[in-house]
Order: C-alpha cells, then sequence, then structure tokens
C-alpha cells in the first residue's frame, strides 16, 4: 500500500488524521515508516496554531495523514516504534 488521493476513501469511510507533521523532512519520513508497514494513507496539508515564545499562537501549515480508522493502532504502533511520535494522534483514554 501507499499514498493516494484523498477521494480513494470511499463516501461512509470512517477516516482518522494518524499523524501531523510539522516539516516537510519529517512528513517524508512518516510517508517511509506507513509505506514499509503496508498502511494506505492520504496526505493533506492543513493549518494549526503553534506557540511563540512571545507567549503567542503563530498559524502555521503541516501535512496531515490520513488513514481507514481499523488500521489506527497498526499504523500509530508503526510510527512509535520509529520514534515518529511529536505529531502521533492520542490513543485511548
Amino acid at each position: 500500500m501507499a499514498r493516494v488521493p484523498m477521494e480513494r476513501f470511499e463516501e461512509g469511510t470512517e477516516i482518522v488524521r494518524v499523524y501531523l507533521a510539522a516539516t516537510l523532512a519529517e512528513a517524508r519520513r512518516v510517508e517511509d515508516a506507513l509505506e514499509s508497514e503496508g498502511v494506505e494513507f492520504a496526505v493533506e496539508t492543513e493549518e494549526y496554531l503553534s506557540p511563540t515564545a512571545l507567549g503567542s499562537n503563530a498559524l502555521r501549515r503541516g501535512a496531515g495523514f490520513w488513514i481507514r480508522e481499523g488500521e489506527l493502532e497498526r499504523a500509530a504502533d508503526a510510527l512509535e516504534r520509529g520514534g515518529h511520535v511529536a505529531g502521533l494522534v492520542r490513543r485511548g483514554p
């Protein structure tokens, strides 16, 4: 499996964001980890707020990695094993 367009997920398919990469280099490493695990994923540019040294928030752009909900545990485990934890979704309670 590999990167696919978002439209590949049929309507009604539950998808979740598994990771939000802040840099292009980070996004490439996450992409490699998901591909090696055989997870089908889509990537979309997303905006998010990031704290600054002055205490305010700056608007930034990152790469959101979206997968089928049923693949969340497998994908998140693979990302954790690869040391990709900064943008990983929170799992469980």
